[in-house]
């Protein structure tokens, strides 16, 4: 590693937006169950909570890496890292996978020309961009802590070739999920099943799929990063400009 020395980086925890998440995903929760509670028996959606929840795993192993490096130094850091990153990587696909559950509300036969005009259709609208908004976001800031980690104890413009490289793995991830059906937990119950799917998907349509979900979801992190970087220099020019 480049440093020996305990990198500063914030609390992941009291990060604001974190708590935007915790909102997000509750008012996410509650809209189903406004949902529900429209129609009886109305239970078409419910597996968005299920995939919610897989997309709040990266983060949290993300979470689980920057307190590690309050901790732990040297090889048992290292070590740490690795299992903590791998594990990480597998899970991150479940984050933008939420982007593609719009599939259902597209092909549902329930939303004819006339339904599309009432407030069911633009109401089911808002509840996946939510569920798929706070997916992006899930994924984007548990990126950015690796990101951070990357930068830190090996090179920064490495750490950005880590985020190109992650971004195209993803949409392949998200691919594997979608068109093959694979889950993350396939890795250690299922490994056979994983490496077939993994042969299936080395084909044009996954090529051109991993393409676009690999710009999306990179194109979100550099357009958040960015934005998280000019608040932070504005902050800092302000800070001066007052001493």
């Amino acid at each position: 590693m480049r440093k020996s020395n305990v990198p500063k980086f914030a609390s992941p925890i009291f990060d604001p937006m974190f708590f935007v998440l915790i909102g997000t995903s509750l008012l996410c929760a509650l809209l189903i169950y406004v949902r529900e509670v429209q129609e009886v028996d109305y239970f078409q959606y419910r597996f968005l909570l299920w995939n919610l929840f897989l997309a709040w795993l990266p983060l949290i192993f993300s979470i689980l890496a920057l307190l590690l490096t309050r901790v732990a130094k040297g090889w048992d850091l290292a070590i740490g890292l690795t299992i903590l990153g791998v594990a990480w990587l597998l899970l991150y696909p479940n984050a933008p996978y939420l982007t593609t559950d719009f599939i259902h509300l597209v092909s549902n036969p329930n939303y004819d020309k006339h339904l599309a005009e009432t407030l069911r259709f633009w109401f089911d609208l808002v509840l996946f961009f939510l569920f798929s908004w706070c997916g992006l976001l899930l994924g984007y800031i548990s990126m950015r802590h690796f990101h951070s980690i990357v930068s830190h104890y090996v090179h920064s413009w490495i750490g950005w070739i880590f985020v190109v490289v992650v971004s195209f793995l993803g949409g392949f991830g998200v691919y594997l999920g979608r068109v093959t059906r694979l889950n993350s937990w396939d890795v250690l119950f299922n490994p056979f099943r994983l490496i077939e799917g993994v042969l299936e998907g080395i084909n044009k349509d996954a090529a051109i799929f991993t393409i676009l979900f690999g710009m999306l979801i990179l194109i979100v992190y550099v357009t958040l990063f960015t934005l998280g970087s000019n608040r932070l220099q504005n902050a800092q020019a302000a800070e001066s400009g007052h001493s």
